[in-house]
């Protein structure tokens, strides 16, 4: 009895010590809730898959980048006077585009390509500034894959115009990881609300096709990223 009071007694000291350090983080760190959208140019690094068929590029070598929106909902934590937690969950889009002109015929081929993730970006951020900050951030996004889309367009050589749309690709990865990198500005409004504003590259470590595909296909891309967050 004797024992375990002393202990209770030693304990409140480091209590107490720590509730004032979270109040203070609280006070002065304050978690934010936010909203963010990224326009991305993203493309893609493509090589044959040496370990299944060694399938040639081919015209898949001419393909382009693609301008693509992205979303994000989160909650930044404040961790200490300069570093941040920031996290949540994100609507992700990558892809490719790809233009064909025959000079001789004037028919055309052309088609954009998207690939769409449940994302669930992780960074830590370090801040530096009072109403308006500086940051920085590097961190990781695991992704699941939730569909796949890709828009044709094509011309004959009379000029006719046709569309299809794609939506199945049994080629993809159910699952992807990507790193990231940003920096940019947070911009204090009021006492509640900030808007952010900054640039973003993102690329992916793993495959966005299975082991057993044609191709090793990785996003990547960069891109500015603005929102508002609010003071919870």
């Amino acid at each position: 009895m004797k024992l375990s009071l002393f202990l209770f007694l030693l304990i409140i000291p480091f209590l107490s010590h720590a509730q004032l350090v979270n109040d203070f983080i609280k006070e002065n760190y304050p978690t934010r809730f936010y909203f963010e959208s990224q326009r991305m140019l993203m493309f893609r690094s493509l090589s044959p898959n040496e370990d299944f068929l060694n399938v040639p590029l081919q015209e898949r070598a001419n393909e382009q980048a693609l301008g693509l929106w992205s979303q994000q909902l989160g909650i930044c934590m404040g961790l200490g006077k300069h570093l941040y937690l920031d996290g949540g969950v994100a609507w992700m889009q990558n892809g490719e585009a790809y233009e064909f002109k025959d000079l001789l015929s004037d028919s055309t081929y052309n088609y954009q390509t998207r690939y769409r993730y449940l994302s669930m970006p992780l960074q830590l951020k370090l801040t530096f500034g009072n109403q308006i900050k500086l940051y920085g951030g590097i961190g990781l996004i695991p992704s699941l894959y939730q569909n796949y889309r890709q828009d044709i367009q094509w011309t004959n050589a009379l000029g006719a115009q046709y569309d299809d749309q794609i939506n199945i690709n049994n080629a993809m990865n159910g699952f992807i990881l990507s790193y990231m990198t940003s920096g940019g500005l947070d911009i204090q409004l009021d006492n509640f609300y900030n808007l952010r504003l900054g640039m973003i590259y993102r690329a992916q470590f793993t495959n966005s096709f299975g082991l057993y595909e044609d191709y090793i296909h990785k996003s990547k891309g960069w891109g500015f990223q603005f929102g508002f967050s609010k003071k919870l």
